[in-house]
C-alpha cells in the first residue's frame, strides 16, 4: 500500500468545523492534513451559500475568519437579532473562500481535495490510519490523532462507532435543501411588500436607517414568511411543487442579490440514489419558487435567476453516540456542564421530517456543549466535530448550526493536538485541559457559574 504520509493530526471534512479544527491544530504546533471529498474548502458556508450563522459565533478561529471577511468588505460583522435570537452577521461565500485559503496556508495545513476515506486502520479499538481513495488510486494516511468533521460521521462509522439516525419512531431525518440565488431584485420594493403584508411575515429584519438604494441593504436583510400568499396562490391554481409552506430569504454582497431558502427533499443523505434525486428535484423546486416570486412578490419582477448552490444542503445524517447525548431538555433549559467547551445560543431549528413545516425556537442565553458529546463510545484516538456530535433529534436542531460546529471543531483540535504531542490516545486527555486552553483564547464555555457574556444578557 502506498503511504501518502504520516501526521500528528488528520482532519476529515473541510466544512466549517473541519476548517476551524485544521487551522487551530496547526496553530497549536501540529503537523496537520485536511482531507476533503469535494474540490473546494468551506463546505456549506462556501459551496452551499450558507452565509448567515444561525446564532452568535463563539469560536475564535471562525471569529477571525469573519473579521477578515469584513476587512475585504465581504461581510456584515454586526450582531443582528431575529425572533429566534441574536446572530452574527452575514458574509459573502467567495470572500469567505478566499479567507479560508489564506488562513489554511498561513497555518501550514496540508490540504488534499477530492479524497474519500474508504476504510479505517484499527488497533485495540483505536484509529491509527485511514485508507483514502483519490484520482491517483488508494493510499494510506497515518496519524497520532484524528478529527472526524465529515458531517456524516464517516470515519467514526467506518471505525465501528455506534450512531443515531433520524427521529425516534420512523427514523426520518430533516429534509435536504439548497439555497438558490437571484440577482436584480428591487430590495426596497420587496421590503415594502413585506411590511404591507406584515401579518403574513414571521420576521422582517432590515436596517431601519436604509434608504431607497439596493446598496443600503447588502448583507443586512432577513425575511421569513409568505405562508398565506403561497396558500392563496395555490388555491388560485399555481402549481407549487415544494413540500414547504414558507420562504426565507436574505440579501447578499451584490446590491439586489437575494439568496432564497425554500427547497425541500425528503431523503436519506447517506443513500446515493436519494442524493442524486435530490440534486434534480431541488433544482426543479428552485425554478418553481423563482416563478412564484416573479409573479407574486414585488421587487422580483425584473429579477434574474443566478444559480442553485453547487453543494447540496444535507441537514442531517449520522449522530455519533458519545459519552453523553445532549438532549432537547438540555438545550431548551440552558443547561450548563462541567466539561462544556462552548456556550451556544443557536435556536432549535427543525425542518419537519416528511412534512412542510419548520420550527425556530429561541433558547435564550444558550447552553453548554459537553466535551463528552465529541468522544465516541468504544472507539479511541478519534474525536468528532460538527453536526455529527452526540445529540438527540431535537437538540440536533441547534447543534447542527455553524456556531456549534465551529466551537466543536476548535475544541476537537485542541484535544487531538494534546494527545498527539503526548503520544497518548485522545481518551487520555481530560476535558479540563481542553477547557483551560479555550479559556486562554477567550471562548465562552457554558460551565456552571460562568458569567453570561454581555451580548447575551438581554436575551430571554
Amino acid at each position: 500500500m502506498n503511504l501518502f504520509g504520516s501526521y500528528d493530526v488528520v482532519v476529515t471534512g473541510a466544512g466549517s468545523s473541519g476548517i476551524v479544527a485544521a487551522i487551530r491544530a496547526a496553530r497549536e504546533g501540529a503537523h496537520v492534513l485536511l482531507l476533503e471529498g469535494t474540490g473546494f474548502l468551506g463546505g456549506l458556508i462556501t459551496g452551499g451559500r450558507l452565509t448567515k450563522p444561525t446564532g452568535l459565533i463563539n469560536s475564535k478561529i471562525f471569529e477571525e475568519m469573519l473579521d477578515r471577511c469584513v476587512g475585504y468588505k465581504g461581510a456584515d460583522g454586526r450582531v443582528r437579532e431575529s425572533y429566534w435570537g441574536k446572530y452574527t452577521g452575514t458574509f459573502d461565500a467567495e470572500v469567505m473562500q478566499r479567507v479560508i485559503i489564506e488562513m489554511v496556508e498561513e497555518a501550514g495545513v496540508e490540504v488534499l481535495l477530492r479524497a474519500n476515506v474508504v476504510q479505517t486502520v484499527m488497533k485495540d479499538n483505536a484509529v491509527h490510519g485511514l485508507l483514502i481513495r483519490t484520482k491517483s488510486g488508494e493510499s494510506l494516511v497515518l496519524a497520532k490523532a484524528f478529527v472526524d468533521a465529515s458531517g456524516d460521521g464517516d470515519v467514526a462509522a467506518l471505525a465501528g462507532a455506534d450512531f443515531m439516525l433520524g427521529r425516534e419512531g420512523d427514523g426520518l431525518t430533516q429534509p435536504i435543501t439548497s439555497y438558490f440565488r437571484v440577482l436584480n431584485v428591487n430590495v426596497p420594493a420587496l421590503i415594502a411588500d413585506c411590511e404591507a403584508n406584515r401579518a403574513d411575515m414571521w420576521e422582517v429584519v432590515y436596517p431601519k436607517e436604509a434608504g431607497n438604494r439596493n446598496e443600503d441593504y447588502a448583507m443586512a436583510v432577513l425575511l421569513t414568511g409568505f405562508q398565506q400568499r403561497i396558500k392563496d396562490k395555490v388555491a388560485e391554481g399555481f402549481d407549487w411543487i415544494i413540500p414547504k409552506d414558507h420562504i426565507t430569504m436574505k440579501t447578499g454582497l451584490i446590491p439586489g442579490e437575494i439568496s432564497v431558502n425554500v427547497t425541500r427533499f425528503q431523503g436519506n443523505g447517506l443513500d446515493d440514489r436519494d442524493l442524486s434525486r435530490a440534486e434534480i428535484e431541488i433544482r426543479k423546486q428552485a425554478y418553481c419558487a423563482f416563478d412564484f416570486l416573479q409573479r407574486y412578490v414585488k421587487g422580483f419582477e425584473d429579477s434574474i435567476f443566478l444559480e442553485v448552490a453547487p453543494k447540496l444542503g444535507v441537514r442531517e445524517t449520522r449522530r455519533i453516540t458519545g459519552h453523553y447525548v445532549i438532549t432537547e431538555a438540555d438545550v431548551r433549559g440552558n443547561k450548563r456542564f462541567d466539561d462544556a467547551i462552548g456556550l451556544c445560543n443557536s435556536p432549535v431549528d427543525v425542518h419537519e421530517p416528511g412534512g412542510s413545516r419548520a420550527i425556530m425556537d429561541h433558547v435564550g442565553i444558550g447552553y453548554g456543549i459537553p466535551y463528552r458529546t465529541m468522544v465516541p463510545l468504544a472507539v479511541d484516538n478519534l474525536l468528532v466535530a460538527g453536526r455529527c456530535i452526540s445529540a438527540d433529534a431535537i437538540a440536533f436542531g441547534s447543534t447542527r448550526n455553524v456556531p456549534a460546529c465551529t466551537m466543536t471543531g476548535e475544541a476537537a483540535a485542541i484535544g487531538a493536538v494534546l494527545a498527539a504531542k503526548r503520544g497518548v490516545p485522545t481518551s487520555a486527555i481530560p476535558a479540563s485541559e481542553v477547557q483551560a486552553r479555550l479559556r486562554e483564547l477567550g471562548v465562552w464555555l457554558g460551565t456552571p457559574g460562568e458569567a453570561v457574556p454581555d451580548v447575551l444578557k438581554q436575551a430571554s
